[in-house]
């Protein structure tokens, strides 16, 4: 609802009207502020160090690599077990596997005191067929510490040096 001032405002309530505007406009910033928040903790969730920009993870030809790993933990960041990770579609390009046992370091935790910790997870490491090269895919599931699905596509770029350009 907008509530406009009358033609002329008694000066006892001008300041009052002059602060409506001002209210809306905070309520904008902190709905969109809370949403940017929400939207980072998502990526950080997903985040990946070794990849190139947003194109993907670089892999060298005929090399498995190392894409992410999932970790299952604890809210006092106690190892809860590994993940059970599904290949929902596979790589045209290449095959995917989990090796349980991965060491990593926590980069997400809901409370963020976990953040940084070493852990042992689930490795999801693809491998290009050989004389293969340029861009694929591959989508795996899992499950979180809370048991709800998790879903993340990967994006790998195969060449003969593996390295960023």
């Amino acid at each position: 609802m907008i509530i406009k001032p009358p033609a002329r405002v008694p000066e006892s309530l001008s300041g009052i009207y002059a602060l409506q505007p001002l209210r809306r406009r905070t309520g904008d910033i902190v709905l969109a502020a809370t949403v940017i928040a929400a939207v980072i903790a998502l990526f950080a969730l997903w985040s990946d160090p070794s990849s190139a920009g947003t194109r993907g993870t670089r892999v060298k030809q005929g090399e498995p690599t190392r894409v992410f790993v999932m970790a299952g933990f604890t809210p006092d960041c106690a190892f809860k077990g590994y993940p059970q990770i599904v290949v929902e579609t596979p790589p045209a390009k290449g095959m995917v596997e989990t090796v349980d046992g991965a060491d990593t370091t926590i980069q997400y935790s809901l409370s963020g005191k976990c953040v940084g910790a070493p852990i042992k997870g689930t490795a999801i490491i693809y491998k290009p067929a050989p004389g293969q090269t340029g861009e694929d895919s591959f989508t795996v599931s899992g499950r979180l510490g809370n048991g709800e699905p998790a879903t993340r596509t990967f994006s790998v770029i195969i060449d003969s040096s593996g390295n960023p350009e």
